[in-house]
């Protein structure tokens, strides 16, 4: 009879060593999950994949100005996208805006600039346009890398003359 009393006592339940191990365990794996998945890297292509949605819809605002207008808006230097005020608001209701940040690494500028902003620039005639973003990595810009675009190696145009090979660098130009 005492002995099956001693049965009844015994509680179900981990004890705190078991539950230490499971704690250590999950911390472990937690700390490899969060070093294999490299959050700030996912942050930066996150962000270059929205810089070339952005260069796309400042494309497709340009190419309907285009259409109604027979030539792109004329700028024969370096322009910030926001200054191209004849595509507001009828063919694009907002410009799209990079996030300004600095670059402190002058290897990652683009043509000298300090700033990430999206920049525009067209030849003499407003016949052909280069439209430019400057990438967090390296892999964001190689399609399209500037020193590939051919209207950047066209005379007239912003880019020509002194082409970027520097591979942060992405351009789009007009359909050709």
């Amino acid at each position: 009879m005492f002995v099956s009393k001693m049965k009844k006592n015994k509680r179900k339940g981990f004890t705190l060593i078991e539950m230490l191990i499971v704690i250590a365990l999950i911390g472990i794996l937690a700390g490899v999950v969060i070093s294999v998945i490299n959050i700030p890297k996912t942050q930066a292509r996150s962000r270059d994949s929205k810089r070339v949605g952005d260069i796309k819809r400042i494309q497709t605002a340009l190419e309907l100005y285009f259409a109604d207008n027979r030539k792109y808006p004329v700028s024969t230097s370096w322009k910030n996208v926001q200054n191209i005020s004849e595509l507001l608001p009828s063919y694009i209701d907002r410009m799209p805006v990079d996030t300004g940040e600095s670059i402190s690494n002058s290897s990652q500028r683009c043509y000298g600039f300090t700033t990430r902003e999206y920049k525009y620039g067209t030849n003499y005639s407003g016949g052909g346009y280069v439209l430019m973003a400057t990438m967090e990595l390296t892999e964001s810009a190689s399609p399209s890398k500037c020193s590939s675009i051919p209207n950047c190696k066209s005379s007239g145009f912003p880019c020509s003359g002194g082409a970027s090979t520097q591979d942060y660098c992405y351009c789009a130009q007009n359909p050709m």
